[in-house]
């Protein structure tokens, strides 16, 4: 029998409701001290709520949790960090004009018996966990703000690690690193977890799974559908349990095809950003939606903000409609029919302290100018057809736009993209975070913004979203597109492009298990 103490963290049991939603349904998790157990999921699989609820933030509403031999009993925000719960999140939360040493102490200051806090002791404590977790080459005087962003990754670890006495959650540690840091990286988390701490890793990598952690479970809809230590299992079942049955082609929905003989809306070649895309290369044609595959940090998100104008590429070629493509600025962009829906639609896709009407008729307000006046009816007049047209509901046009939720929140940018009438739309996870029914609004309105002429580059993590509107889908992988996949095509399915995915990340990496 185990001993409780074995465990940094024992959930039996966990089930969470938010109203009439089943988050977690009967969800067992165990990390033992001293191993490195990853947790994989598609978003909204469960693993955020499993999370905070390991964290002491969210009750379940039933089961137990145990941090060591502690149960936590959720009458207070700090009971699990007080029982040696810590997390890196994927935003680091260092200040750059402090210190390495001010940062790693920082809320939790070391101070002397008459309450001052003493400078000394903390250099002298920063540098021996500093040595002990095998982080050399940083002096803990510099500055953050000076540091490379693996070393910052490494502080904020280092960070966590001293207030962690039992686990450690790590979520898409290596998200913001290049492949030469992720080594690093990983030593670092094997040093932390031989400190004896639990190690939550948490990835959409699978290949990381297989070359750092000890253990793998998979959740699907609330529901932990593979625990295996990684010794005795592979990237293929996990990616069955991922997927939970293969979608096959003839599934997903059918969209229209463009006419095969059609010139291009826009042609890329070449197209390069130092350390994030390379070479890549493909047409969409007017009337098609194409898809793009990939894991977080392939570049997906860089290739739209490059065809946006928010990134200037080191080489390559743009054509849209036949001429030369370079746009100077996302404004440049969107004159010339180019519009881009952002991931976050809270920080790039709205402006917070402005009303509906406000936002919505950002993208055009040249044209709702005369004689250099603006033309508050007229703006009403377009706000009013786009709240009717795409649904969105609102207790009036001018109530701010953080009081909606988050499905007509993304409406709102939607509104904004239709007025400016582009050409292309590029799409950056244009459903996540929304409600089934919202996301169904927002394909429909793509699709026939498309079969009305016009095309779209769809990026988005939820494979079966992206099997039912994409024509043909580029697998996107260390900023190369690795293969092209038309609809129709035997490795149109969901699990293929799975495997497609992990393969192409594996490739030359570490030992990790082939599918």
């Amino acid at each position: 029998m185990d001993a409780p103490d074995e465990f940094a963290l024992d959930m039996t049991g966990v089930s969470k409701r938010f109203g009439q939603t089943l988050v977690l349904d009967n969800v067992d998790f165990r990390v033992r001290r001293g191993t490195i157990h990853g947790l994989v999921g598609h978003n909204g699989a469960g693993k955020s709520t499993l999370m905070k609820i390991a964290l002491g933030g969210v009750a379940p509403t039933k089961g137990t949790v145990r941090v060591g031999e502690t149960q936590l009993t959720y009458s207070r925000p700090a009971e699990a960090r007080s029982a040696g719960v810590g997390m890196v999140l994927q935003e680091l939360s260092l200040i750059p004009t402090l210190s390495v040493v001010d940062n790693i102490f920082l809320n939790a200051e070391k101070r002397s018996p008459l309450g001052t806090i003493s400078a000394r002791a903390q250099r002298r404590e920063a540098r021996a966990l500093l040595r002990n977790l095998g982080i050399t080459g940083i002096n803990p005087s510099r500055p953050v703000g000076e540091l490379g962003v693996a070393e910052l990754q490494m502080i904020e670890i280092a960070k966590a690690a001293r207030l962690s006495s039992r686990l450690l959650i790590l979520d898409e540690p290596t998200g913001p690193l290049a492949r030469a840091e992720v080594g690093r990286l990983f030593e670092l988390i094997r040093r932390t977890a031989a400190l004896g701490l639990g190690v939550v890793f948490i990835t959409h990598h699978l290949r990381e799974v297989f070359e750092i952690c000890d253990e793998v479970t998979v959740l699907r809809d609330g529901r932990t559908v593979l625990h295996e230590a990684t010794a005795e299992t592979d990237v293929g079942a996990v990616v069955r349990a991922l997927v939970g049955r293969e979608l096959a082609a003839a599934e997903a929905e059918q969209t229209p095809r463009p006419p095969s003989d059609a010139q291009p809306l826009l042609e890329v070649r070449g197209l390069t950003v130092k350390g994030k895309l390379d070479d890549v290369a493909f047409r969409l044609l007017p009337g098609q939606i194409v898809g793009v595959a990939g894991l977080a940090g392939s570049g997906r998100t860089v290739l739209l903000k490059t065809l946006f104008g928010d990134i200037r590429p080191e080489r390559g070629e743009m054509r849209l409609e036949g001429r030369r493509y370079r746009p100077r600025s996302p404004a440049d962009a969107i004159a010339k029919g180019v519009f881009l829906v952002p991931e976050d639609r809270r920080v790039h896709g709205l402006v917070p302290i402005h009303s509906v009407e406000q936002n919505v008729v950002l993208s055009i307000l040249r044209r709702l100018k005369r004689l250099l006046l603006y033309r508050p009816r007229a703006a009403r007049r377009l706000v009013r057809r786009m709240v009717e047209t795409l649904g969105i509901r609102l207790a009036n046009l001018r109530q701010p736009v953080p009081e909606l939720s988050g499905g007509n929140q993304q409406k709102v940018v939607f509104s904004k993209a239709l007025l400016s009438e582009p050409d292309l739309f590029l799409l950056d996870e244009p459903t996540f975070g929304i409600d089934v029914h919202t996301a169904a609004d927002i394909v429909r309105l793509i699709r026939a913004e498309v079969e009305g002429g016009k095309a779209a580059l769809w990026v988005t993590s939820d494979l079966p979203e992206l099997l039912n509107v994409a024509d043909e889908i580029l697998v996107l992988a260390d900023g190369t597109i690795k293969d092209v996949v038309p609809r129709g095509a035997p490795g149109f399915s969901e699990e293929a492009l799975l495997h497609a995915i992990q393969r192409s990340e594996t490739v030359g990496v570490g030992e990790a298990a082939a599918p």
